[in-house]
């Protein structure tokens, strides 16, 4: 038979997908903004069916809900539901620690030192967006590290759907430092193959940031305002 030489390319839905979740990541689109999907037909010369099939897979990977009559909207992530993520981040990691350490090579540690580089750079110049996208880089650099790819799709989607409730956790200085601060220890840790240390500054890091999210947040809860409609970005 025959071997077709088929390239695979992205499909449209897939490239839909990708830029809503960026959008909605780096809180372009925040919680109870609207996705409008003629809107995004519109200005970007597309159909609208594509969209819709986004918009579906977004709803299954938790990051937005679709009402009835009324819509898509980025999702709202209760306190609880947030803090039931943290607890079960806390779960997986143990686990995950144990197998980075276990699994790790020179040349991704290598590639770990120079990634915490480029993040102390942005934190320095206050280029937050960039700074949240490289620090999620690391940490799931880490999570790929240790060789699951089933356990790193579970802690990864968990992750996205706190992106939802944490986007404002890390604006003050001393957050941005005590982050900075911890992935240099990681960094040493792993270095040494320091595996009493490592386990405990990740963990350490990983509660402290859980901790951050849900105080700030909570410092915050006012009611939010109706969904309002946005322009959509190309």
């Amino acid at each position: 038979m025959t071997t077709l030489k088929i390239a695979k390319r992205p499909s449209l839905v897939s490239l839909v997908f990708d830029e809503l979740e960026r959008m909605i990541m780096d809180g372009t689109l925040k919680p109870g903004d609207p996705i409008n999907e003629k809107a995004l037909s519109d200005s970007n010369g597309l159909s609208r069916a594509p969209i819709r099939e986004a918009c579906r897979r977004l709803e299954q990977a938790g990051l937005v809900e679709i009402i009835t009559n009324r819509g898509v909207f980025v999702r709202k992530i209760s306190r609880r539901s947030a803090e039931e993520l943290c607890e079960i981040k806390v779960v997986l990691a143990r686990h995950l620690n144990v197998l980075i350490l276990e699994r790790i090579t020179p040349a991704q540690l290598a590639a770990l030192r120079l990634l915490v580089a480029k993040i102390e750079q942005q934190a320095t110049s206050r280029n937050l967006p960039r700074y949240y996208a490289l620090n999620e880089e690391f940490h799931h650099g880490l999570v790929d590290i240790a060789g699951n790819a089933r356990l790193a799709e579970i802690y990864k989607a968990i992750n996205k759907e706190l992106n939802l409730f944490r986007w404002r956790a890390f604006r003050e200085a001393p957050a941005l430092e005590d982050s900075m601060s911890a992935h240099r220890e990681i960094i040493n840790a792993l270095a040494a193959n320091d595996a009493e240390a490592f386990c405990r500054v990740m963990e350490d890091h990983l509660v402290a940031t859980n901790r951050r999210i849900l105080t700030r947040e909570l410092a915050d809860d006012v009611p939010e305002p109706s969904p309002r409609r946005i322009s959509a970005a190309r």
